[in-house]
């Protein structure tokens, strides 16, 4: 500190009030600005000190904040706000075992301090230790019972273990406790649509939306939840949101091609591209537009997908060009583009007017000739598939996944019923080695080493005469090509599936097997089981 601070406190105070207003109003880089020239003087206040740490892990410099905490540490070593958010600098670099180490050191000095029971909270749950988590939170509750974020944190915890009604308890205390925690209001929506209450979810969505218009996850989970109770054209409208460049938190990029998006325009003469988006299973769904949309007087129609679909895309009738995005194939200009997953929208799709006739896929007569007589022999043949794609790095699609998917053991029942010639269709680095995990003797048939795309598996399907899938682009495969799909669907299924029956209008030859509770699936199995016994002695289509 220089010489004018040491002889007059007040440039220190003035200097940490207004850093301290900085801070308040969000402008954290003006705040460290302010506590900059106090930060290099031989003695500095922990409070300044605090401060400017929290300035830094606001602006993601986590290990800046880190040094500055570890200096209040060492001026004052009981300092249980420091080492609360040591925890949290050190967790924000990932440094687990060490944020565990600050929170409980802090607890041992003040067993009271609610913000570290918090986040020692958010550890454990991050660590994938949930009673531990759980067990913070409520004493943190004990300790502020009227801290909405807190139950904020708890609902989103039981959340992740589908303990849905406690979920719902928990975001109602938030939403009590402080009514304009948007958040809890959105999540409140998304658990009462996971439990089905529909009317009450789309009333929470739009309560929230109230509240904060331009949050675009709820305009899109309100779509959802519209698409879900078959209000398709509400639905597919506002679904448009998430490609919408006036979202900046929109779901996808626009097509990366030089022209316009098509919204409705006469397509007489002119040429279109259709973009792929989001999984194969979608693409695999909602390519039944093609032919509808060349009827509309194209002269020129062409799809980009993934090289995995190629094969069986150029069968499509209609299509005049498939572009595989293989980083090889240049994309010609077109008059307009359109998103795969617009088109039910821009066609007008209603409940009513689905278009449901199927096949709209055909095996290619290469891959038909290829797979020939590899299947073993057996009067009746049913494919499975018992888990999706992980995908780890995408949080909230891998929820959804650990939601839909089984252990390959979860199929033994099936595999028990005689007189069954079982072949796996399944996929993936992970999930395909579980049939190794299965007795010798029920194994299924695995013929996928040798499938190199979707027309492979098609070839493989049109030879079976059932399958039995969780929800998968499999099951959206097997559609399309007519065949006969048992679909094992979670408690809270895909909007696409709509709700309370177990049929559906995108693929009639398609049963569908709902989870009746959260996450259980012996009893979906059973049913599957008992379905699978009388189904050889009937005709040869199962549903």
């Amino acid at each position: 500190m220089d010489g004018n601070l040491q002889r007059n406190p007040e440039p220190v105070i003035d200097r940490y009030s207004t850093a301290a207003s900085q801070y308040g109003l969000g402008r954290f880089d003006e705040a460290l600005s302010q506590l900059a020239p106090l930060l290099h003087a031989p003695t500095t206040g922990v409070h300044v000190l605090n401060l400017a740490a929290a300035c830094c892990l606001s602006i993601d410099r986590p290990r800046d904040a880190e040094t500055y905490w570890r200096r209040a540490l060492a001026v004052k070593p009981d300092y249980t706000d420091a080492l609360n958010n040591l925890g949290v600098a050190l967790k924000e670099q990932g440094r687990l075992a060490e944020a565990e180490a600050c929170y409980r050191q802090a607890l041992a000095i003040s067993p009271c301090h609610a913000g570290a029971h918090v986040n020692m909270g958010r550890l454990f749950a991050e660590l994938g230790r949930p009673a531990e988590a759980e067990a913070a939170y409520l004493h943190a509750i004990r300790l502020q019972p009227a801290d909405s974020d807190t139950f904020l944190n708890l609902g989103v915890l039981y959340q992740d273990q589908m303990r849905l009604s406690e979920a719902e308890a928990a975001y109602r205390h938030a939403i009590a406790a402080r009514p304009d925690a948007v958040k809890a209001h959105f999540n409140l929506g998304v658990v009462l649509k996971m439990q089905k209450r529909f009317a009450e979810a789309e009333m929470s969505h739009r309560q929230t939306l109230e509240l904060r218009p331009d949050y675009f996850e709820v305009k899109i989970n309100l779509a959802h939840l519209l698409l879900t109770v078959g209000r398709l054209e509400e639905g597919w409208a506002l679904f448009e949101t998430r490609y919408d460049p006036v979202w900046p938190q929109r779901k996808i990029a626009p097509p990366p091609v030089d022209c316009p998006m098509w919204r409705g325009e006469s397509l007489v003469g002119k040429s279109l591209l259709v973009w792929p988006e989001q999984g194969h299973g979608d693409s695999l769904q909602f390519c039944r537009y093609l032919p509808m949309l060349k009827a509309q007087g194209l002269a020129k129609l062409s799809v980009a997908c993934s090289p995995v679909l190629r094969s069986l895309f150029e069968m499509i009738d209609g299509v005049d060009a498939c572009i595989p995005l293989d980083g090889e194939h240049a994309i010609a200009s077109h008059d307009y583009v359109c998103l795969t997953m617009s088109l039910p929208h821009r066609l007008r799709t209603t409940l009513a007017t689905i278009p449901g006739a199927t096949p709209y896929l055909r095996v290619p007569p290469a891959y038909a000739t290829k797979w020939r007589g590899r299947l073993p022999e057996g009067e009746f043949k049913v494919g499975l598939v018992w888990a999706g794609d992980p995908r780890p790095d995408q949080p909230a699609i891998h929820a959804v996944d650990r939601r839909r998917s089984l252990d390959a053991r979860a199929y033994l029942p099936l595999l028990r019923v005689p007189g069954i010639t079982f072949v796996s269709l399944q996929k993936g680095a992970l999930t395909q080695p579980q049939i190794d995990t299965l007795p010798p003797d029920l194994r299924p048939f695995d013929p996928m080493h040798d499938v190199h795309d979707f027309a492979d598996t098609a070839a493989i399907i049109e030879q079976l005469d059932l399958v039995i899938s969780v929800d998968t682009s499999i099951a959206h495969l097997a559609g399309a090509l007519n065949r006969p799909v048992w679909l094992l669907s979670r408690y809270d299924g895909c909007w696409r599936w709509l709700h309370d029956r177990d049929d559906t209008p995108w693929y009639p030859n398609t049963r569908l097997f709902r989870q009746t509770q959260p996450g259980e699936w012996a009893e979906v199995i059973e049913r599957v089981r008992s379905a699978l016994e009388a189904w050889p002695a009937r005709p040869r289509m199962p549903v």
